[in-house]
């Protein structure tokens, strides 16, 4: 041990106290400053204050300025740092377990640098109002860095703000295992976040937020808002759960009866959003999980195009598309809610009102009173709204309590494939295990009427390779499918058609129907029943029964003149009970021809179906016809497309008579020019029949043979041939 009269004591090169000169200590200084010089220079050395008590902002920057050393260590303690300052990026920052820099409010520290730390450390102290910035030379930020805990106890907000203010638009954030409770909005600023580990069971640890909010009064404020950061970003890997443990047996808790019996959006309780994207973001989401909150996925972007793999959307409503923008893609996992597990919504966006354009594949949807619900969500709703247009393919809808699909009755879905149905039901029960609606929301014999409900659809192909929509047993089960209105070339095999009610249909929608139906059509249209209904209009073979402006009316009665001969088509169905055919030749102007029903008006029944069908051979490729009731109101007022010079056959079926006065049938918008020629005009009652010129029923020969009818007389089981002769009614009794 040397001896000296001075009282500095310093480190020797193997770490014993002696005493030493100034001047020895400063070289020792120097060659420890070296020896370090690949961990990093300690900031003690330069005076920095580990206490926290004193600012350590001229340390840092001595060791900053220190051409020596490639390297800032920061030992264990904290570091106030009063004054902003950059970190170059040729140093590394260096940070020993227990050790962070603190600046103070309104002081920025700029890490454009290596960082060296654990993850799981706390590395920068933001509390006083500091901020950390710059692009530090990492893979990822940690909010673990920024002080965050982890232990579903501490407020863990600020550490995730920070995190993403660091991130700047470069960087994804990756959540260490650990519950972190969020309690205001984290508005992403980063190219992702990502777990530790695949988080969709329940029963697996991994990286959870726990969404406790301090606002509890606004409506489905946000856990993450992804926003103006999230082009093509991913998210995985961690779950979401909020506060409130939504289920279905207690929906009346969350839900208004009266409003929920209008369709309308306010019948929910206020509630949080586990992850809201908005603004121009596209995200694409993996694995992530969402409980107890009001909505898991809000979609409410301006851009649509957000992807969803293997997640499991859940909560009062699993997924909520309220403003669709389109060409949303969500693969696998499972959407599902204590209510639904989907919702769409009915507000303008881009022109168009509400909907969702989806592709959904191998999702699991249902354990949810409804599948997929249509909600009104705009102050004013117009005529139409969009329903639902996309794909569903292997879409599986299981245990399902109320409906599988429930969409507004002014809805229209255009373009749908659905490729089957997967589906069971939920007993009436409203339990944790099952979904049926609570008795307090909808009353036990009315639930479980139609598995699923649109308003029109039209183009739309309802298959049954996955299976088809099921009955349910409840009481009040009235069909598979209700349709408000079907529109053109509709596939409803995945409906189960024979159960399916249809309250109107376009007249020249084409259907796939079940066998019976199929059957059904096939003997009316090739064998033609010689039985036929009689006709509601007066005898359109009889030139009086018309009426017509800007034309001259004659009636053919020699078919063979007939510029067109009958086509297979119409021989089938009219035949030789047809003898005339009427001739509307203009004079220039455009015909207007009517008859009336007989007698006028008719007093019909407006509970029955009216069905409207006839031939016509026209010059031009269209034409225009109606049935006109009393209060100046129509049914099947169309302009169809007609090949020219060709008879084709215009049929009108499945929808309800307007009004109970009946008027006319009318044809207009006819050639100016050439004669158009119109046959076996017939208007019956519930569906198109075979064609009668009477108003009785009309048979265009004997059931047998000849002129003549053949009964079987029921006691002695002879038969006899009963007919007119000479005004007098004959019956011969036929041998054996």
């Amino acid at each position: 041990m040397a001896t000296g009269k001075t009282s500095n004591m310093g480190m020797n090169s193997w770490g014993t106290s002696e005493t030493v000169k100034p001047s020895e200590l400063n070289a020792n200084f120097a060659a420890l400053d070296n020896e370090l010089g690949a961990r990093g220079l300690d900031i003690r050395w330069k005076g920095a204050d580990a206490s926290g008590a004193a600012g350590s902002y001229n340390a840092l920057l001595a060791a900053v300025n220190d051409t020596a050393a490639t390297g800032i260590f920061v030992p264990p303690g904290v570091y106030l740092i009063e004054k902003s300052i950059a970190i170059p990026a040729n140093k590394r920052l260096e940070f020993a377990r227990g050790a962070r820099l603190k600046p103070a409010k309104g002081i920025t520290i700029t890490v454009n640098g290596t960082i060296a730390a654990s993850l799981y450390d706390w590395i920068f102290d933001i509390s006083a109002g500091g901020v950390i910035a710059g692009t530090p030379k990492v893979g990822d930020i940690y909010p673990t860095w920024f002080g965050a805990a982890g232990d579903g106890v501490t407020d863990d907000t600020a550490a995730f703000q920070a995190a993403m203010a660091l991130c700047n638009k470069k960087f994804r954030i990756f959540i260490p295992v650990g519950k972190y409770r969020i309690r205001q909005t984290i508005t992403n600023n980063s190219r992702g976040m990502y777990g530790a580990a695949t988080f969709l069971d329940d029963g697996q640890s991994g990286s959870l937020l726990l969404w406790d909010p301090i606002d509890t009064k606004t409506d489905l404020l946000p856990c993450i808002r992804i926003e103006n950061a999230g082009i093509d970003a991913n998210f995985e890997d961690f779950g979401i759960y909020g506060q409130v443990a939504y289920n279905t047996a207690n929906l009346a808790t969350w839900v208004n009866k009266s409003l929920y019996d209008q369709s309308q959006y306010t019948m929910f309780a206020a509630g949080t959003a586990a992850i809201e994207v908005a603004g121009g973001a596209r995200p694409i989401l993996r694995c992530v999980a969402t409980r107890q909150v009001k909505v898991g996925l809000l979609l409410n972007s301006t851009d649509g195009h957000v992807t969803s793999y293997d997640c499991s959307w859940n909560g009062l409503i699993g997924m909520y598309c309220m403003r669709n923008s389109e060409d949303y893609f969500i693969q696998g996992g499972m959407v599902s809610g204590a209510f639904c597990g989907l919702m769409i919504g009915v507000k303008e966006h881009a022109g168009h009102y509400g909907g969702m354009a989806v592709t959904l594949q191998r999702v699991h949807m249902g354990y949810s009173p409804y599948g997929i619900y249509q909600v009104i969500d705009a102050a004013s709703v117009p005529d139409v709204v969009n329903g639902i247009y996309g794909t569903l393919e292997s879409v599986r809808f299981e245990y399902v309590g109320e409906a599988a699909i429930k969409l507004l009755p002014a809805s229209l879905s255009a373009g749908l494939s659905i490729s089957g149905f997967g589906m069971s039901w939920s007993t009436l029960n409203s339990s944790a295990t099952e979904f049926a609606l609570p008795d307090a929301l909808k009353a036990r014999n009315t639930k479980q009427s139609f598995a699923v409900y649109f308003g029109t659809v039209a183009n739309c192909d309802f298959k049954d390779i996955e299976g088809t929509v099921m009955l349910s047993g409840a009481p009040g089960q009235l069909g598979t499918a209700y349709i408000e209105y079907l529109g053109d070339d509709v596939i409803l095999s995945g409906l189960q058609p024979d159960y399916c009610v249809i309250a109107e249909r376009y007249i020249d929608t084409s259907l796939q129907y079940s066998t019976p139906l199929l059957v059904g059509q096939s003997i009316r249209a090739k064998a033609n029943n010689p039985l036929g209904h009689g006709n509601l209009i007066q005898n359109p073979e009889l030139l009086k029964s018309w009426t017509a402006t800007g034309a001259a009316l004659s009636m053919v009665t020699n078919l063979a003149t007939l510029p067109v001969p009958f086509s297979a088509e119409m021989k089938t169905y009219v035949d030789k009970s047809m003898t005339a055919v009427l001739k509307i030749s203009p004079n220039g102007n455009s015909p207007y021809v009517a008859i009336p029903f007989n007698p006028v008006p008719l007093s019909v029944d407006t509970n029955r179906y009216i069905a409207f069908e006839y031939f016509i051979l026209s010059p031009q490729a269209r034409c225009r016809s109606r049935l006109e009731f009393g209060s100046s109101m129509t049914l099947y007022d169309f302009t169809f497309d007609v090949t020219v010079n060709q008879w084709t056959k215009i049929t009108c079926n499945e929808q309800y008579a307007p009004n109970a006065n009946a008027y006319s049938a009318s044809f207009f918008d006819l050639s100016p020019s050439a004669p158009t020629y119109i046959a076996a005009v017939m208007v019956s009652y519930d569906y198109n029949a075979a064609y009668s010129p009477y108003g009785h029923a009309y048979s265009k020969a004997a059931i047998e043979s000849g002129d003549a009818f053949i009964l079987t007389d029921k006691t002695t089981g002879a038969r006899g041939r009963i007919e007119l002769v000479n005004g007098k009614l004959q019956v011969t009794m036929l041998p054996g």
